[in-house]
């Protein structure tokens, strides 16, 4: 029997999920900020793997944890984790693997999310691009492997410069394109421009307004942006946003698409919708760590 676990340490909830012989036989949500109260180091979330293990009545051979943070290039050390409190500078691998007694993987907890939605596809590509619009803008790229950069800090799509904006970003930075793309700025503007429409319904209610409209190309423009970069095989698209009711998802591809440099990569290129399952992140710390350590591919 080979067994894996993952743990999705998210800003508003972390979810941990066990694989036994490549099927999901457990999978729970708890709240990161009691967790994390729990006291320091992740002892809430050490207490609450043990638990959830516990009942589950088997030992994983490796655990993946994806953590919403920038890490170092060596992938061991929290460098930025600005909406959790208390993991900047920690050494999450070394901490967890002598809590644990297992090998550790720790990554960026979108690039564990696009892991899964390249399983589930049934295709691992050479090159790939996942770009999930929710409170933020998560990214991940793949060639032939998560692509990282020289210092851990690459695929932060939600970073590049938009000429207009001027926002400030919780990055420290103005003019992010997370200033003019993402859900907090579709919060803002609901509270500005329709308070009487649950945030939910802004694209059912209003996607005709030139706002809205302008979100969507800048969406398309910003992806566009990456892909005409790295040249991918495969991109899906997700988040929290593009869940929402009449999100114009078929015009979003086709902004995208007029915006890739043709014939490559645009003629070729294959543009899916995310899985986006509650607990694809913490699936795909599953699924990386069984090929990383186990016998999946």
């Amino acid at each position: 029997m080979s067994v894996f676990a993952g743990i999705d340490l998210g800003g508003t909830h972390t979810r941990f999920a066990v694989m036994s012989d490549d099927a999901f036989v457990l999978s729970e949500k708890y709240v990161t900020a009691d967790l994390m109260a729990a006291g320091p180091k992740l002892a809430g979330v050490i207490s609450r793997y043990h638990d959830v293990i516990g009942r589950a009545g088997l030992k994983p051979e490796a655990v993946g944890i994806g953590l919403p943070a920038t890490l170092d290039a060596d992938r061991r050390v929290v460098l930025s984790a600005p909406n959790v409190d208390g993991l900047d500078g920690l050494d999450v691998v070394s901490l967890l693997e002598g809590a644990f007694a297992v090998p550790i993987t720790a990554e960026r907890d979108v690039n564990f999310q696009f892991f899964h939605d390249m399983k589930a596809s049934g295709r691992t590509p050479k090159v790939a691009l996942g770009v999930y619009i929710g409170t933020g803008v998560g990214n991940a790229v793949w060639i032939n492997g998560f692509y990282t950069g020289a210092h851990g800090s690459a695929a932060e799509l939600g970073h590049i410069p938009v000429p207009g904006a001027t926002g400030t970003c919780g990055c420290g930075k103005v003019g992010c394109l997370e200033t003019v793309c993402c859900g907090r700025w579709l919060k803002g503007w609901q509270e500005r421009n329709a308070p009487e429409t649950p945030i939910s319904q802004i694209f059912a209610c209003h996607g005709d307004h030139p706002d809205i409209r302008n979100f969507v190309e800048t969406a398309a423009m910003g992806i566009a942006t990456a892909v005409n970069i790295i040249d991918p095989e495969l991109v899906f698209l997700g988040g929290g946003v593009l869940e929402m009711p009449n999100f114009p998802f078929d015009t979003l591809k086709t902004r995208l698409l007029a915006h890739a440099r043709a014939p490559f990569p645009r003629d070729v290129l294959e543009v899916r919708l995310a899985s986006n399952l509650g607990d694809s992140g913490a699936r795909g710390a599953c699924l990386y760590v069984a090929g990383k350590f186990g016998t999946v591919q």
